[in-house]
Protein backbone atom coordinates (compact mmCIF):
# COMPACT_ATOMS: atom_id res chain seq x y z
CA UNK A 1 0.00 0.00 0.00
CA UNK A 2 2.88 2.38 0.83
CA UNK A 3 4.46 1.71 -2.55
CA UNK A 4 1.16 2.38 -4.31
CA UNK A 5 0.68 5.68 -2.46
CA UNK A 6 4.26 6.73 -3.18
CA UNK A 7 3.93 5.92 -6.89
CA UNK A 8 0.66 7.86 -7.15
CA UNK A 9 2.28 10.86 -5.46
CA UNK A 10 5.27 10.86 -7.78
CA UNK A 11 3.10 10.37 -10.86
CA UNK A 12 0.93 13.27 -9.76
CA UNK A 13 3.97 15.52 -9.45
CA UNK A 14 5.15 14.53 -12.93
CA UNK A 15 1.66 15.15 -14.37
CA UNK A 16 1.55 18.64 -12.86
CA UNK A 17 4.98 19.48 -14.24
CA UNK A 18 4.53 18.07 -17.74
CA UNK A 19 0.85 18.19 -18.65
CA UNK A 20 -0.06 21.10 -20.92
CA UNK A 21 -2.55 23.39 -19.24
CA UNK A 22 -6.05 23.55 -20.63
CA UNK A 23 -7.72 26.93 -21.01
CA UNK A 24 -10.04 27.74 -18.12
CA UNK A 25 -12.19 30.76 -18.84
CA UNK A 26 -13.64 33.39 -16.56
CA UNK A 27 -17.31 32.57 -16.02
CA UNK A 28 -20.35 34.40 -14.78
CA UNK A 29 -19.76 32.91 -11.33
CA UNK A 30 -16.41 34.72 -11.09
CA UNK A 31 -17.93 38.21 -11.19
CA UNK A 32 -18.00 38.67 -7.42
CA UNK A 33 -14.47 37.31 -6.94
CA UNK A 34 -13.16 39.75 -9.55
CA UNK A 35 -14.98 42.73 -8.07
CA UNK A 36 -17.23 43.06 -11.11
CA UNK A 37 -20.89 44.05 -11.40
CA UNK A 38 -23.47 41.29 -11.29
CA UNK A 39 -23.43 39.21 -14.45
CA UNK A 40 -26.49 39.81 -16.66
CA UNK A 41 -29.29 37.28 -16.73
CA UNK A 42 -29.30 35.52 -20.09
CA UNK A 43 -32.61 34.05 -21.23
CA UNK A 44 -31.26 32.08 -24.19
CA UNK A 45 -30.11 28.54 -23.46
CA UNK A 46 -27.71 28.01 -26.38
CA UNK A 47 -25.04 30.70 -26.32
CA UNK A 48 -21.36 31.32 -26.98
CA UNK A 49 -19.48 34.58 -26.50
CA UNK A 50 -16.02 34.43 -28.04
CA UNK A 51 -13.00 36.72 -28.04
CA UNK A 52 -12.52 36.89 -31.81
CA UNK A 53 -8.75 37.32 -31.64
CA UNK A 54 -7.79 34.63 -29.14
CA UNK A 55 -10.72 32.28 -29.67
CA UNK A 56 -11.25 32.20 -25.91
CA UNK A 57 -14.80 31.45 -24.82
CA UNK A 58 -15.87 34.15 -22.38
CA UNK A 59 -19.36 32.84 -21.74
CA UNK A 60 -21.20 29.74 -22.88
CA UNK A 61 -24.34 27.75 -22.32
CA UNK A 62 -24.77 24.39 -24.05
CA UNK A 63 -21.90 25.32 -26.35
CA UNK A 64 -21.49 21.81 -27.74
CA UNK A 65 -25.17 20.93 -28.03
CA UNK A 66 -26.28 20.25 -31.60
CA UNK A 67 -28.79 22.76 -32.96
CA UNK A 68 -30.25 23.62 -36.34
CA UNK A 69 -28.52 26.77 -37.65
CA UNK A 70 -31.17 27.98 -40.11
CA UNK A 71 -29.88 30.87 -42.26
CA UNK A 72 -26.78 31.50 -40.15
CA UNK A 73 -25.48 28.69 -42.38
CA UNK A 74 -25.13 31.34 -45.09
CA UNK A 75 -22.11 32.81 -43.33
CA UNK A 76 -20.15 29.69 -44.28
CA UNK A 77 -21.60 29.78 -47.81
CA UNK A 78 -20.45 33.38 -48.12
CA UNK A 79 -17.02 32.58 -46.67
CA UNK A 80 -16.40 29.76 -49.14
CA UNK A 81 -17.57 31.97 -52.00
CA UNK A 82 -15.19 34.78 -51.06
CA UNK A 83 -12.34 32.32 -50.61
CA UNK A 84 -12.88 30.72 -54.03
CA UNK A 85 -14.12 33.52 -56.29
CA UNK A 86 -13.41 37.06 -57.40
CA UNK A 87 -16.07 39.64 -56.59
CA UNK A 88 -16.22 40.56 -60.27
CA UNK A 89 -16.97 37.01 -61.43
CA UNK A 90 -20.43 36.38 -62.86
CA UNK A 91 -22.80 33.79 -61.45
CA UNK A 92 -25.67 32.55 -63.63
CA UNK A 93 -28.65 31.15 -61.74
CA UNK A 94 -30.06 27.82 -62.91
CA UNK A 95 -33.66 26.70 -63.02
CA UNK A 96 -32.86 24.33 -60.15
CA UNK A 97 -31.64 27.24 -58.03
CA UNK A 98 -34.81 29.22 -58.62
CA UNK A 99 -36.98 26.14 -58.01
CA UNK A 100 -35.20 25.39 -54.72
CA UNK A 101 -37.31 27.89 -52.77
CA UNK A 102 -40.75 27.26 -51.36
CA UNK A 103 -43.53 29.75 -50.78
CA UNK A 104 -42.57 32.03 -47.91
CA UNK A 105 -38.82 31.34 -48.12
CA UNK A 106 -36.52 34.35 -48.10
CA UNK A 107 -35.58 35.15 -51.70
CA UNK A 108 -34.36 37.89 -54.03
CA UNK A 109 -36.80 37.24 -56.91
CA UNK A 110 -34.07 35.82 -59.12
CA UNK A 111 -35.10 34.50 -62.56
CA UNK A 112 -33.66 31.41 -64.30
CA UNK A 113 -30.64 32.43 -66.37
CA UNK A 114 -30.24 35.74 -64.52
CA UNK A 115 -26.69 36.96 -64.07
CA UNK A 116 -25.23 38.79 -61.08
CA UNK A 117 -21.69 39.51 -60.04
CA UNK A 118 -20.40 37.54 -57.07
CA UNK A 119 -20.42 40.77 -55.07
CA UNK A 120 -24.09 41.42 -55.87
CA UNK A 121 -24.98 37.83 -55.05
CA UNK A 122 -23.21 38.04 -51.70
CA UNK A 123 -25.17 41.14 -50.72
CA UNK A 124 -28.39 39.32 -51.64
CA UNK A 125 -27.25 36.32 -49.61
CA UNK A 126 -26.33 38.22 -46.43
CA UNK A 127 -28.72 41.18 -46.42
CA UNK A 128 -31.78 39.54 -47.96
CA UNK A 129 -30.91 35.98 -46.83
CA UNK A 130 -31.97 34.81 -50.30
CA UNK A 131 -32.18 31.03 -50.49
CA UNK A 132 -32.05 30.71 -54.27
CA UNK A 133 -28.90 32.83 -54.24
CA UNK A 134 -27.31 30.42 -51.76
CA UNK A 135 -28.18 27.55 -54.11
CA UNK A 136 -26.78 29.39 -57.13
CA UNK A 137 -23.53 30.25 -55.36
CA UNK A 138 -23.17 26.63 -54.26
CA UNK A 139 -23.50 25.50 -57.89
CA UNK A 140 -21.05 28.17 -59.03
CA UNK A 141 -18.39 27.34 -56.44
CA UNK A 142 -18.84 23.58 -56.10
CA UNK A 143 -20.42 22.68 -59.47
CA UNK A 144 -23.19 20.85 -57.58
CA UNK A 145 -24.91 21.46 -54.27
CA UNK A 146 -23.76 18.10 -52.91
CA UNK A 147 -20.15 18.88 -53.81
CA UNK A 148 -20.47 22.27 -52.17
CA UNK A 149 -21.83 20.61 -49.03
CA UNK A 150 -18.69 18.47 -48.98
CA UNK A 151 -16.64 21.65 -49.22
CA UNK A 152 -18.60 23.08 -46.30
CA UNK A 153 -17.87 20.06 -44.13
CA UNK A 154 -14.21 20.03 -45.10
CA UNK A 155 -13.90 23.70 -44.20
CA UNK A 156 -15.52 23.02 -40.84
CA UNK A 157 -12.90 20.37 -40.13
CA UNK A 158 -10.20 22.90 -40.96
CA UNK A 159 -11.75 25.34 -38.51
CA UNK A 160 -11.67 22.71 -35.77
CA UNK A 161 -15.39 21.97 -35.62
CA UNK A 162 -16.28 18.53 -34.29
CA UNK A 163 -20.07 18.54 -33.95
CA UNK A 164 -21.20 19.90 -37.32
CA UNK A 165 -22.57 18.42 -40.52
CA UNK A 166 -24.03 20.47 -43.36
CA UNK A 167 -26.13 19.26 -46.28
CA UNK A 168 -27.16 22.50 -47.99
CA UNK A 169 -25.90 26.08 -48.46
CA UNK A 170 -28.93 27.92 -47.07
CA UNK A 171 -29.80 26.22 -43.78
CA UNK A 172 -33.20 24.90 -44.81
CA UNK A 173 -34.44 22.28 -42.34
CA UNK A 174 -32.77 18.89 -42.64
CA UNK A 175 -32.20 16.46 -39.78
CA UNK A 176 -28.64 15.93 -41.02
CA UNK A 177 -27.88 19.66 -41.21
CA UNK A 178 -26.75 20.78 -37.77
CA UNK A 179 -24.03 22.55 -35.81
CA UNK A 180 -23.39 23.84 -32.27
CA UNK A 181 -23.05 27.34 -30.82
CA UNK A 182 -19.30 26.80 -30.48
CA UNK A 183 -18.82 25.49 -34.01
CA UNK A 184 -20.87 28.38 -35.35
CA UNK A 185 -18.57 30.75 -33.45
CA UNK A 186 -15.63 29.18 -35.31
CA UNK A 187 -17.33 30.06 -38.60
CA UNK A 188 -17.93 33.58 -37.35
CA UNK A 189 -14.30 33.92 -36.27
CA UNK A 190 -13.12 33.04 -39.79
CA UNK A 191 -15.60 35.55 -41.22
CA UNK A 192 -14.44 38.26 -38.81
CA UNK A 193 -10.91 37.85 -40.14
CA UNK A 194 -12.03 38.25 -43.76
CA UNK A 195 -12.18 41.97 -44.60
CA UNK A 196 -14.04 41.44 -47.87
CA UNK A 197 -16.82 39.50 -46.20
CA UNK A 198 -17.03 41.82 -43.19
CA UNK A 199 -17.62 44.79 -45.51
CA UNK A 200 -20.78 43.05 -46.68
CA UNK A 201 -21.85 41.77 -43.26
CA UNK A 202 -21.53 45.25 -41.73
CA UNK A 203 -23.42 47.09 -44.50
CA UNK A 204 -26.00 49.30 -42.78
CA UNK A 205 -27.53 51.27 -45.62
CA UNK A 206 -29.57 50.39 -48.68
CA UNK A 207 -27.88 48.15 -51.22
CA UNK A 208 -28.99 48.64 -54.81
CA UNK A 209 -28.91 46.22 -57.73
CA UNK A 210 -29.77 47.81 -61.06
CA UNK A 211 -31.36 46.17 -64.11
CA UNK A 212 -29.88 42.83 -65.17
CA UNK A 213 -30.09 40.62 -68.25
CA UNK A 214 -33.42 39.29 -66.95
CA UNK A 215 -34.86 42.24 -65.06
CA UNK A 216 -35.61 45.86 -65.94
CA UNK A 217 -36.19 46.81 -62.33
CA UNK A 218 -33.87 48.23 -59.69
CA UNK A 219 -33.85 46.24 -56.45
CA UNK A 220 -33.25 47.71 -53.00
CA UNK A 221 -32.15 45.64 -50.04
CA UNK A 222 -31.66 46.42 -46.36
CA UNK A 223 -30.03 44.20 -43.78
CA UNK A 224 -32.42 41.98 -41.83
CA UNK A 225 -29.97 42.09 -38.93
CA UNK A 226 -31.33 44.62 -36.41
CA UNK A 227 -28.27 45.76 -34.40
CA UNK A 228 -26.83 48.01 -37.10
CA UNK A 229 -27.73 51.75 -37.25
CA UNK A 230 -31.43 52.16 -37.95
CA UNK A 231 -32.31 48.70 -36.64
CA UNK A 232 -34.78 47.94 -33.88
CA UNK A 233 -31.92 46.90 -31.57
CA UNK A 234 -29.24 49.26 -32.90
CA UNK A 235 -25.98 48.83 -30.99
CA UNK A 236 -23.14 51.33 -30.99
CA UNK A 237 -20.32 48.83 -31.43
CA UNK A 238 -22.06 46.46 -33.84
CA UNK A 239 -20.21 45.35 -36.96
CA UNK A 240 -23.11 43.39 -38.34
CA UNK A 241 -24.24 39.81 -38.17
CA UNK A 242 -26.59 37.20 -39.58
CA UNK A 243 -30.07 36.15 -38.57
CA UNK A 244 -31.69 32.76 -38.93
CA UNK A 245 -35.09 31.23 -38.33
CA UNK A 246 -37.03 28.07 -39.01
CA UNK A 247 -39.68 26.40 -36.88
CA UNK A 248 -37.19 23.68 -35.95
CA UNK A 249 -34.23 26.01 -35.33
CA UNK A 250 -36.04 28.80 -33.55
CA UNK A 251 -34.49 32.26 -33.70
CA UNK A 252 -30.73 32.25 -34.28
CA UNK A 253 -28.28 35.16 -34.35
CA UNK A 254 -24.58 35.57 -35.05
CA UNK A 255 -23.19 38.99 -34.13
CA UNK A 256 -19.90 40.85 -34.50
CA UNK A 257 -18.87 43.85 -32.40
CA UNK A 258 -15.73 45.83 -31.61
CA UNK A 259 -14.82 48.44 -29.02
CA UNK A 260 -11.25 49.76 -29.14
CA UNK A 261 -9.04 46.66 -29.63
CA UNK A 262 -11.52 44.14 -28.24
CA UNK A 263 -13.44 42.16 -30.88
CA UNK A 264 -16.29 39.92 -29.76
CA UNK A 265 -18.50 37.31 -31.40
CA UNK A 266 -21.84 36.25 -29.97
CA UNK A 267 -23.80 33.22 -31.15
CA UNK A 268 -27.39 32.70 -29.99
CA UNK A 269 -29.35 29.65 -31.12
CA UNK A 270 -32.85 28.31 -30.51
CA UNK A 271 -34.03 31.52 -28.85
CA UNK A 272 -36.84 34.05 -29.31
CA UNK A 273 -36.74 37.01 -31.68
CA UNK A 274 -36.36 39.61 -28.94
CA UNK A 275 -34.32 37.36 -26.66
CA UNK A 276 -31.53 36.81 -29.15
CA UNK A 277 -30.94 40.56 -29.54
CA UNK A 278 -31.32 41.46 -25.86
CA UNK A 279 -28.97 38.70 -24.72
CA UNK A 280 -26.38 39.64 -27.33
CA UNK A 281 -26.48 43.28 -26.25
CA UNK A 282 -26.20 42.35 -22.57
CA UNK A 283 -23.16 40.13 -23.14
CA UNK A 284 -21.40 42.65 -25.36
CA UNK A 285 -22.03 45.45 -22.86
CA UNK A 286 -20.80 43.44 -19.90
CA UNK A 287 -17.44 42.59 -21.43
CA UNK A 288 -16.89 45.90 -23.22
CA UNK A 289 -17.63 47.83 -20.02
CA UNK A 290 -15.71 45.65 -17.58
CA UNK A 291 -12.79 44.05 -19.40
CA UNK A 292 -9.69 45.14 -21.29
CA UNK A 293 -6.64 43.57 -22.87
CA UNK A 294 -3.32 43.47 -21.01
CA UNK A 295 -0.56 42.74 -23.50
CA UNK A 296 2.34 40.53 -22.47
CA UNK A 297 5.88 41.19 -23.64
CA UNK A 298 9.12 39.42 -22.76
CA UNK A 299 9.91 41.61 -19.78
CA UNK A 300 10.31 40.19 -16.31
CA UNK A 301 6.99 41.75 -15.31
CA UNK A 302 5.17 39.57 -17.83
CA UNK A 303 7.19 36.40 -17.35
CA UNK A 304 7.22 36.60 -13.56
CA UNK A 305 4.31 37.76 -11.46
CA UNK A 306 3.94 38.30 -7.73
CA UNK A 307 6.20 36.00 -5.75
CA UNK A 308 6.21 33.30 -8.43
CA UNK A 309 9.35 32.85 -10.51
CA UNK A 310 7.40 31.86 -13.63
CA UNK A 311 10.19 30.38 -15.69
CA UNK A 312 12.19 29.04 -12.76
CA UNK A 313 15.44 30.01 -14.51
CA UNK A 314 17.04 32.20 -11.83
CA UNK A 315 20.80 31.95 -12.23
CA UNK A 316 20.43 30.19 -15.57
CA UNK A 317 20.41 33.18 -17.94
CA UNK A 318 23.19 33.06 -20.50
CA UNK A 319 23.76 35.04 -23.69
CA UNK A 320 25.56 32.07 -25.20
CA UNK A 321 22.67 29.65 -24.78
CA UNK A 322 21.25 27.70 -27.69
CA UNK A 323 17.58 28.52 -27.27
CA UNK A 324 15.50 31.57 -26.48
CA UNK A 325 12.00 31.77 -25.11
CA UNK A 326 9.26 34.37 -25.00
CA UNK A 327 5.66 35.15 -25.83
CA UNK A 328 4.35 35.29 -29.37
CA UNK A 329 3.59 38.74 -30.75
CA UNK A 330 0.42 40.40 -29.44
CA UNK A 331 -0.08 37.88 -26.64
CA UNK A 332 -2.54 39.27 -24.12
CA UNK A 333 -4.85 38.50 -21.24
CA UNK A 334 -8.44 39.69 -21.07
CA UNK A 335 -8.89 40.91 -17.50
CA UNK A 336 -11.19 43.27 -15.57
CA UNK A 337 -10.39 46.92 -16.29
CA UNK A 338 -9.33 47.52 -12.68
CA UNK A 339 -6.79 44.67 -12.70
CA UNK A 340 -3.12 45.34 -13.42
CA UNK A 341 -0.53 42.83 -14.53
CA UNK A 342 1.43 43.37 -11.32
CA UNK A 343 -1.57 42.11 -9.32
CA UNK A 344 -1.58 38.72 -11.01
CA UNK A 345 0.14 35.57 -9.87
CA UNK A 346 1.03 32.71 -12.13
CA UNK A 347 1.73 29.01 -12.29
CA UNK A 348 3.94 27.54 -14.98
CA UNK A 349 3.33 24.19 -16.64
CA UNK A 350 6.29 22.88 -18.61
CA UNK A 351 5.89 20.73 -21.69
CA UNK A 352 8.31 18.02 -22.70
CA UNK A 353 5.53 16.38 -24.73
CA UNK A 354 6.53 16.38 -28.43
CA UNK A 355 2.91 16.38 -29.56
CA UNK A 356 2.17 19.51 -27.56
CA UNK A 357 5.40 21.30 -28.44
CA UNK A 358 5.08 20.37 -32.09
CA UNK A 359 1.51 21.63 -32.25
CA UNK A 360 2.16 25.29 -31.47
CA UNK A 361 5.81 25.63 -30.55
CA UNK A 362 4.89 25.85 -26.88
CA UNK A 363 7.66 25.26 -24.35
CA UNK A 364 5.52 26.05 -21.33
CA UNK A 365 2.22 27.58 -20.33
CA UNK A 366 1.63 30.25 -17.71
CA UNK A 367 -1.74 30.17 -16.00
CA UNK A 368 -2.50 33.59 -14.52
CA UNK A 369 -4.61 34.17 -11.42
CA UNK A 370 -6.21 37.16 -9.79
CA UNK A 371 -6.59 35.93 -6.25
CA UNK A 372 -7.93 32.41 -6.73
CA UNK A 373 -9.63 33.12 -10.05
CA UNK A 374 -8.04 31.99 -13.31
CA UNK A 375 -8.00 34.93 -15.72
CA UNK A 376 -6.23 33.27 -18.63
CA UNK A 377 -3.28 31.34 -19.99
CA UNK A 378 -0.31 32.32 -22.13
CA UNK A 379 1.96 29.97 -24.06
CA UNK A 380 5.71 30.53 -23.93
CA UNK A 381 7.26 29.90 -27.32
CA UNK A 382 10.68 28.38 -28.00
CA UNK A 383 13.23 29.31 -30.66
CA UNK A 384 16.64 27.74 -31.34
CA UNK A 385 19.45 30.25 -31.84
CA UNK A 386 22.57 28.09 -31.58
CA UNK A 387 24.08 25.26 -33.59
CA UNK A 388 21.66 22.59 -32.38
CA UNK A 389 18.90 23.49 -34.83
CA UNK A 390 17.92 20.14 -36.28
CA UNK A 391 15.86 18.86 -33.40
CA UNK A 392 14.09 20.31 -30.44
CA UNK A 393 13.08 18.81 -27.12
CA UNK A 394 12.66 15.04 -27.34
CA UNK A 395 13.73 15.05 -31.00
CA UNK A 396 10.94 17.25 -32.28
CA UNK A 397 12.00 18.90 -35.57
CA UNK A 398 13.13 22.49 -35.10
CA UNK A 399 10.56 23.69 -37.63
CA UNK A 400 7.83 23.03 -35.08
CA UNK A 401 9.30 25.75 -32.87
CA UNK A 402 9.74 28.40 -35.54
CA UNK A 403 6.53 30.34 -34.89
CA UNK A 404 8.25 32.99 -32.77
CA UNK A 405 11.51 34.89 -33.28
CA UNK A 406 12.08 37.24 -30.33
CA UNK A 407 14.33 40.26 -30.63
CA UNK A 408 17.77 40.06 -29.04
CA UNK A 409 17.13 42.77 -26.47
CA UNK A 410 13.85 41.34 -25.14
CA UNK A 411 14.57 37.66 -24.71
CA UNK A 412 15.41 35.24 -21.93
CA UNK A 413 17.87 32.42 -22.59
CA UNK A 414 18.27 29.03 -20.97
CA UNK A 415 20.95 26.40 -21.45
CA UNK A 416 20.05 23.20 -23.28
CA UNK A 417 22.07 21.03 -20.80
CA UNK A 418 19.83 22.26 -17.99
CA UNK A 419 16.65 21.61 -19.98
CA UNK A 420 17.96 18.19 -20.98
CA UNK A 421 18.83 17.47 -17.35
CA UNK A 422 15.31 18.28 -16.22
CA UNK A 423 13.78 16.06 -18.88
CA UNK A 424 16.27 13.27 -18.16
CA UNK A 425 15.39 13.45 -14.47
CA UNK A 426 11.70 13.15 -15.22
CA UNK A 427 12.41 10.21 -17.49
CA UNK A 428 14.46 8.42 -14.83
CA UNK A 429 11.73 8.92 -12.23
CA UNK A 430 9.16 7.51 -14.64
CA UNK A 431 11.36 4.52 -15.46
CA UNK A 432 11.93 3.91 -11.75
CA UNK A 433 8.21 3.90 -11.02
CA UNK A 434 7.57 1.46 -13.86
CA UNK A 435 10.32 -0.83 -12.53
CA UNK A 436 8.94 -0.73 -8.97
CA UNK A 437 5.37 -1.39 -10.07
CA UNK A 438 6.35 -4.31 -12.29
CA UNK A 439 8.31 -6.01 -9.50
CA UNK A 440 5.56 -5.27 -7.01
CA UNK A 441 2.98 -6.90 -9.27
CA UNK A 442 5.18 -9.97 -9.84
CA UNK A 443 5.49 -10.49 -6.09
CA UNK A 444 1.71 -10.28 -5.70
CA UNK A 445 0.87 -12.45 -8.72
CA UNK A 446 0.35 -15.59 -6.61
CA UNK A 447 -2.88 -14.09 -5.26
CA UNK A 448 -4.50 -14.80 -8.63
CA UNK A 449 -5.68 -12.75 -11.62
CA UNK A 450 -8.91 -11.63 -9.95
CA UNK A 451 -6.89 -9.18 -7.83
CA UNK A 452 -5.77 -7.30 -10.96
CA UNK A 453 -9.26 -6.27 -12.04
CA UNK A 454 -9.96 -2.77 -10.91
Amino acid sequence: MKIKKLSILILSIIFIICHPAETVNVSADDSSALGLPEFPKISSDYVVLMDADSGEILYSSNADTQCYPASTTKLLTALLTVENCSLTDTVTFSQAAVDSIDYGDANASISPGEELTIEQALYCLILRSANEVAYGLAEHVGQTVSSFASMMNSRMEELGATHTHFTNPSGLSDQFHYTTPYDMALIAQACFNNKTLMKIVSHSGVYTIGPTNKSNFTRYYRHRYQMLPGGDYAYKYSLGGKTGYTDAAGNCLVSFAQKDDLRLICVIMKSTDAGRYKDTTALFDYYFNNYHKVYLDNSASSLSTGQVDILNITGRVSSSSDISIGFADDTYLLVPTSVKLSELTGIVTYSDNPAYAGKDGGFACITYYYGNTNVGNATIMINYTGNNKNTGLDGVPHASYSTYNPSKDTVFHINIPIVAGIILGVGLITAGIIFILRNFRRRRSHYGSRRLRF
